[in-house]
């Protein structure tokens, strides 16, 4: 593209592109997104952020150098920052990132990361603070060059910043450009290229840098490296973000000829991977098309992708988004939306099963994608990009399209109703669990949430939901046992609520409980049964030595029957001792 990475078919769709559009969710089965525009009249949008004081703007960054202010819905006629006289432009160069300090509601800081000329081509990372007399504009004099970057070609520039719960800012680099990484940056920690840097923009600076380098940084004290490096092994990690709800580092990297990846980074990661660019591209090894066949490789380890996909009909750069936390789509919570910026494909993906990420297509939009956003709610949003100047593009807020209910997973029977029992009764019924769906199902059974009086068993029935069963591949299928505790009379009920790869699904439980009709408490000592007898759940049943079932006899004991059957106890050839799993 030009935007994440030069590629002549993806520049010419975002330059061709209608600019009405209608909305096309996925089709299929299950989970399907829509997109609602929220405002138009942008030009080549290629990041949203949100400055987190309350306001609920939106702040989006155009590739020319502005930043425009979205409030409400309404975008306004004022840039509230314009760069455009310092900003190199277009194609991969321009204003490429945007990122207001966690503290910006008192301290009013916010960074960019923007491409100039000075005279050579460089990245810079700079702070600037908002003016004093007005929220929604800049103070342009504020500006405060942390970082500056020379680059040796026009692509490959990376862009992304984002605050980690750490508080450090976290910035993307690309590995220079050209094909193949002709100068072998991304495996050399003596260079910034090709990596993610952490740096602390809130401490002094240190002797001749704009910041600070935070001790725990991966390569702090190793020969040779720089210090600032947190990942390394990366082509060009366009978008990355971190997960608001674990603080998981999610990075995009766009790859070369076959393959996209995204890479999934632990909270709890002290930092250093190497996820393998130029030596691989995703998770298979890269012919280097500089001749050398990266001879020179390490023998790793490399940190595995943990979402690849090829570049097959027409997709061709991968486009990071975020984990969904936000309160308007309950369902969408814990997926990570990603897209891909030619086709405006709109992918889920949620690391579950037996495999570390599910992964499944949830929108086809008809335009390219070249950034996600989110506000200070969690919400997402996705931007249109049209690459020529003069045409309008716009930002649309992601939620579900009408009717994306479901299921996941199948279930048998679709609700359970004890129907009328006595106290004391003690009634289980076996569900089945089914993936009627194209692709592996997770089911979560633990922390199964159960209405009150009600109680579950995945380890019960013919094919129990036990640890094995954890990932249901398509047309398989688990069970659980559903059980009753009728402690007393009334109405019991409720949703018995379990998950599956996109969806909490719910199963429908009932009960009307009574008083026990007869509440004997019955006692048997020294006494043979010869002829029939019952009792039901609502009678204690205490057998003392030398009770017999004779031959002739038949003792039923229905669900929920107190019994204690003490030594001495027997049932003789021909007798009937039988418990039922139902009441009587």
């Amino acid at each position: 593209m030009a935007i994440p990475l030069l590629r002549t078919r993806a520049w010419l769709l975002a330059t061709t592109l209608l600019l009405l559009v209608a909305t096309h969710p996925a089709v299929g089965q299950g989970l399907a997104l829509d997109l609602v525009e929220q405002t138009a009249s942008l030009v080549r949008p290629v990041a949203v952020a949100h400055p987190g004081d309350g306001s609920g703007r939106l702040f989006v960054a155009q590739l020319s150098g502005e930043i425009r202010v979205v409030d409400g819905g309404t975008l306004l006629a004022t840039p509230f920052l314009d760069l455009s006289g310092l900003v190199t432009c277009c194609g991969e160069l321009g204003l490429l990132g945007l990122a207001f300090h966690p503290d910006y509601a008192t301290n009013g800081e916010l960074f960019v990361d923007y491409m100039r000329m000075a005279p050579g081509l460089q990245t810079v990372v700079a702070r600037y603070t908002v003016s004093a007399d007005d929220p929604d504009l800049a103070d342009p004099d504020s500006a405060e060059i942390l970082l500056v970057v020379d680059q040796p070609a026009t692509n490959h520039n990376a862009g992304q910043l984002a605050f980690g719960p750490d508080g450090h800012l976290y910035v993307s680099t690309g590995d220079g450009g050209g094909p193949g990484d002709p100068s072998e940056n991304a495996q050399d920690l003596s260079t910034l290229h090709g990596a993610v840097l952490r740096l602390d923009v809130d401490s002094p600076p240190d002797p001749g840098l704009g910041y600070a380098v935070p001790a725990s940084n991966p390569f702090v004290g190793t020969a040779g490296a720089r210090s600032e490096i947190w990942a390394y092994g990366l082509r060009n990690p366009w978008r990355f973000s971190f997960d608001r709800g674990t603080g998981d580092l999610w990075i995009a990297d766009v790859g070369e000829t076959l393959w996209e990846e995204i890479d999934h980074q632990p909270a709890a990661s002290p930092g250093g991977e190497n996820y393998g660019w130029d030596c691989r591209e995703g998770a298979h090894p890269f012919a280097d098309p500089n001749g050398d066949m990266n001879a020179d490789c390490p023998a790793g380890p490399f940190t595995e992708p943990a979402i690849e996909y090829e570049q097959v009909d027409g997709r061709c750069s991968v486009t990071g988004g975020y984990v969904y936390r936000g309160d308007l789509e309950p369902r969408l919570r814990g997926v990570y939306l990603y897209a891909d910026f030619c086709t405006g494909e709109i992918f889920g993906t949620v690391p579950r099963c037996n495999q570390p990420v599910q992964t499944r297509k949830l929108y086809d939009a008809p335009f390219s994608i070249p950034a996600f956003g989110e506000d200070e709610a969690g919400e997402i949003y996705v931007t249109q990009y049209v690459g020529n100047a003069t045409a309008t593009s716009r930002l649309h807020l992601v939620g579900l399209a009408p009717g994306s209910n479901g299921p996941d997973l199948q279930v048998t029977p679709s609700a359970v109703d004890f129907g009328t029992l006595e106290t004391g009764a003690k009634p289980t019924r076996v569900v089945t669990l089914r993936n009627v769906n194209p692709g592996p199902e997770a089911l979560t059974i633990s922390g199964l949430s159960v209405p009150p009086g009600f109680s579950v068993d995945p380890g019960a029935g013919p094919s129990p939901c036990v640890v094995e069963h954890r990932c249901l591949l398509p047309g398989a299928s688990c069970t659980v046992a559903v059980g009753l505790t009728a402690a007393g009379p009334g109405s019991f009920g409720g949703d018995l609520v379990y998950d599956g790869n996109f969806f909490a699904e719910t199963l429908s439980v009932s009960a009307e409980v009574v008083a026990c009709s007869t509440a004997a408490e019955v006692t048997l000592s020294g006494v043979t049964v010869t002829g029939s007898e019952s009792h039901s759940a609502c009678d204690t049943l205490t057998a003392g030595p030398s009770v017999e079932v004779g031959a002739s006899g038949d003792l039923t004991l229905c669900a929920g029957t107190g019994v204690v059957l003490r030594d001495g106890f027997s049932v003789l050839d021909g007798g009937r001792l039988t418990v039922r799993s139902t009441s009587c």
